[in-house]
């Protein structure tokens, strides 16, 4: 039988929430004691000098988070070991208490919800976790686990009057894009598209190659920032175009009061047609709707 003071022995006496977005580009955070992100690149690899890095430890291992490593190949997030990285991201939420006590709120793209156990299960495999973040110990108890579908949760960062007007929003990330429209505040359909900023780094890499370059995808976003590699405007609009002419067999957005979210759509902000909008925080929207969910379902708990 569950020990319900298990779960009352933190700092405000409280079930916390801690809302994880597990993107395949950055790992995105938010709970009662910060909200922020970091790279989805992981190691296992030894370190001469762990204190350098951010890190996990778990059962004696330990997984290097951001600073170096690779990102996941996987496609499919439920086939991923995301427990090392979403119990960092809960420890970097709640970074004000040693003793966390907390349900969580996670995301997957649409087509990968029925999945959703892959996720839900290794975090209520044990009560609690006994782990050192970043050298320090730290004990998490995970009451309750939560998977929202990506893009659903942004409607929920919608104001009340936006909610009631016929409304799609599409989500872009680093592989996938996930599109939900809604009549009236009720879900009427959803879809999943496998394209995304990954997608669009991986063609730069392919023109860079052909002067001779010798670039990985996961650094093109990073040299692009720092002016070592040129993008044309054309390369960036007719790369937005592929993303319209990849939603068009799901979804007329001009049928609705269309909303872009996600990194992705905040890189092509400027090609996003007119009648269309971007919301007020694209990078976060997802996190932000999926705290409000959270809210409606358990009650709010991190003021």
């Amino acid at each position: 039988m569950e020990n319900k003071n298990l779960y009352t022995n933190n700092n405000n006496g409280a079930v916390r929430i801690t809302v994880v977005d597990a993107g395949n580009y950055n790992m995105k955070y938010m709970g009662k004691g910060d909200m922020g992100f970091f790279s989805s690149k992981v190691s296992t690899d030894e370190q001469a000098y762990n204190d350098a890095y951010d890190r996990i430890e778990m059962d004696g291992k330990i997984t290097y988070m951001g600073q170096f490593g690779e990102l996941s190949r996987e496609y499919s997030k439920v086939d991923r070991n995301l427990l090392p990285q979403i119990l960092f991201a809960t420890c970097k939420a709640n970074k004000d208490v040693t003793t966390i006590n907390t349900n969580i709120t996670t995301m997957l793209p649409i087509l990968q919800m029925p999945n959703k156990s892959k996720i839900i299960e290794p975090l209520k495999s044990q009560n609690p976790f006994k782990i050192k973040f970043n050298g320090k110990d730290r004990t998490i108890f995970i009451k309750e686990v939560a998977v929202l579908p990506e893009s659903f949760a942004s409607f929920y960062d919608l104001t009340p009057e936006q909610q009631k007007e016929d409304v799609c929003i599409v989500d872009c990330g680093s592989r996938t894009i996930n599109v939900c429209t809604f009549i009236k505040g009720k879900l009427e359909k959803t879809a999943t598209v496998k394209l995304g900023s990954l997608d669009f780094y991986k063609k730069i890499k392919s023109i860079e190659a052909s002067k001779g370059k010798d670039y990985v995808e996961e650094d093109i976003e990073r040299l692009i920032k720092n002016g070592k590699i040129s993008v044309t405007d054309k390369q960036y609009r007719d790369f937005f175009n592929e993303i319209l002419n990849s939603i068009k067999a799901d979804v007329n957005i001009d049928n609705y009061q269309t909303y872009w979210t996600g990194g992705t759509s905040k890189m092509f902000e400027k090609y996003i047609p007119n009648n269309c909008k971007l919301m007020n925080d694209p990078l976060f929207s997802n996190l932000n709707g999926a705290l409000k969910a959270s809210e409606l379902k358990w009650g709010k708990v991190n003021d």
